[in-house]
């Protein structure tokens, strides 16, 4: 058992992918349940032991409904195996400029926990295809966040402008309000104030939300 323990410790740091992660050695009954009593590791488990180690740096889900473009095959695919590790991640975590890397970075862990390279622990996630990686990535940077061109807003400067600044970029690039239409954005800034308030950022409060809104509509396509 120690030795298994110490096992699935190292994938774990190595999907962590930070060394400040070494204190995440879990409690010899919670892996235990993770694990189901053996060697292998389900998807439950996976999800269970990623949520023990990194906390509020994982942000909630997205609704499959939710996605852009929900019934295509990239949306599907983003459910089907970017959904077995974490939960769903929305395209707009991430610029299109900066999901190639993330995608290269989590197909190298889903082959290696598929067993196509190295251990056989996970033995319920599965790895895509070339062809299904490049769909993938080709929709999550079709949908990803359009960071703004700030030579663009000569109003960044007033007060709502920098309050939609210091808010809006906690957990990404700072987002262009033209990338959604003045009817979409108090949506997305109520469930990006979800968000915030699960990974433990400062959430803004009505009075700053409705400034904020009122910028992003303000220059909303």
């Amino acid at each position: 058992m120690r030795r298994n323990r110490t096992l699935i410790i190292g994938v774990a740091l190595f999907l962590a992918g930070a060394t400040g992660l070494m204190s995440l050695y879990s409690p010899p009954m919670s892996m235990a349940g993770m694990m189901g009593g053996g060697m292998m590791m389900g998807r439950d488990g996976m999800k269970g032991m990623m949520k023990e180690m990194m906390g509020a740096q994982l942000p909630p889900g997205i609704e499959p409904r939710d996605l852009p473009e929900a019934t295509s095959n990239g949306a599907r695919l983003l459910g089907q195996y970017c959904t077995q590790c974490h939960e769903m991640p929305g395209p707009g975590m991430h610029t299109a400029e900066e999901w190639p890397r993330v995608v290269d970075r989590m197909n190298q862990r889903m082959q290696m926990m598929s067993g196509r390279n190295m251990m056989r622990m996970m033995h319920d996630i599965k790895a895509p295809s070339d062809n299904e990686l490049q769909i993938l990535a080709a929709y999550l940077q079709k949908h990803a966040q359009q960071a703004i061109d700030k030579t663009q807003y000569t109003d960044l400067n007033s007060p709502a402008g920098k309050t939609f600044m210091a808010t809006c970029s906690q957990c990404h690039a700072l987002p262009d309000p033209k990338q959604h239409t003045a009817a979409e954005w108090p949506t997305i800034v109520e469930r990006m104030t979800r968000n915030m308030d699960a990974m433990g950022k400062a959430v803004p409060d009505q009075e700053t939300l409705e400034v904020i809104v009122a910028y992003l509509q303000k220059h909303a396509k």
